[in-house]
């Protein structure tokens, strides 16, 4: 790379990736383009901040890397990158997990250590992205997940009381919440939510861990009936408000739109995940972070000088035509840098 490109040397790459490309310098990176996006006035026009949506793609690894596993999407082996898109198109959150692994708990992860200026409350995902204990977890931290849950038409709904009618909704209610397992471990529901707000210990780590017992654990049983009365609610508010329904699909699909950026970004080795060491995975997940939020942020930083330049030519565009554009635009970006390959370089260089 050194001796195709010019002006930079060997000294200088090697340095920078002993010395800068760290975890938290990378972090920092990618939240102060995130912010600095955020924070210019047009923003608005794309999203508040307020919404994001979680989803994992996956990435092929060679079979004898770590912590890759099977994944029925590629047909081999690989690794999940679970990304939070904002409704503004900027990206929160990215983390490597293994295939094998259920995203739901990791959704909640990224929206408590995403740590930028932006405070999204409510969080859409697909149906991976759920268990009844995350919906609780994540109520009980000030969060609403919103999946987009499979078969819902095949789902348990549930009430506190078996005394009471509702006229229409009594054929598809057909649950009862056990308050008295809420009840027994009240006092261990309040520690365990103050854990993970406090980031004593990860929300991925901590549900996955009860989730892997869960009859025999009473905490799992009684966070779970909470779960469910916010899965009641949720699914009650999707068959009832078409409004709630059509922003979900549209949150859903930018990040699914993220997604076909982050693939064009991704080129370098045919677009997998070659390297043994995990470190050095998360390092290629942090760094297309960076380079999709530095893309996004340009775009949104150059919106003002084109809508001058329409303006100009008499086109007025008025902030409801302007939020049906999106900033997620690539066309005009160069993945493959700018190289200096002439002879006399080359040979300069050996």
């Amino acid at each position: 790379m050194a001796a195709a490109t010019k002006g930079i040397s060997h000294f200088d790459i090697s340095s920078i990736a002993d010395w800068f490309f760290t975890p938290e310098s990378l972090k920092a990176a990618a939240v102060d383009i995130v912010n600095y996006g955020f924070e210019l006035p047009i923003t608005k026009n794309f999203g508040s901040g307020e919404i994001c949506s979680a989803d994992g793609m996956r990435f092929y690894s060679p079979s004898n890397l770590l912590r890759t596993d099977y994944s029925a999407v590629l047909r081999d082996r690989g690794i999940t990158m679970i990304t939070h898109t904002a409704d503004n198109l900027l990206m929160l959150h990215q983390q490597p997990v293994p295939c094998r692994l259920r995203e739901a708990a990791y959704d909640l992860d990224g929206l408590l250590a995403h740590g930028t200026e932006m405070e999204p409350t409510i969080c859409f995902t697909d149906t991976h992205g759920y268990t009844e204990t995350v919906l609780a977890a994540a109520s009980m931290q000030g969060y609403q997940m919103a999946p987009r849950i499979k078969d819902i038409k095949d789902k348990t709904l549930y009430r506190f009381e078996r005394g009471p009618s509702y006229n229409h909704l009594d054929p598809i209610i057909k649950g009862t919440i056990k308050t008295h397992l809420i009840h027994a471990v009240w006092d261990d529901i309040v520690r365990l939510i103050a854990s993970i707000n406090t980031r004593k210990v990860s929300a991925a780590l901590i549900l996955t861990k009860l989730g892997s017992y869960a009859r025999q654990n009473s905490l799992y049983q009684g966070l779970r009936e909470i779960g469910r009365v916010n899965k009641t609610i949720l699914i009650l508010r999707c068959l009832h408000d078409e409004d709630f329904r059509r922003l979900q699909t549209k949150e859903i699909n930018k990040g699914e739109r993220s997604h076909d950026l982050d693939r064009f970004l991704f080129f370098g080795k045919q677009g997998a995940l070659r390297s043994r060491d995990f470190l050095d995975q998360q390092h290629s997940f942090s760094c297309l972070s960076i380079l999709h939020n530095a893309i996004v942020a340009w775009n949104i930083s150059e919106f003002p000088a084109a809508l001058e330049r329409l303006k100009n030519r008499g086109r007025i565009i008025t902030d409801d035509e302007l939020a049906l554009v999106s900033p997620l635009l690539w066309m005009h970006v160069n993945p493959f840098g700018r190289y200096d390959i002439t002879p006399e370089r080359v040979l300069k260089s050996a």
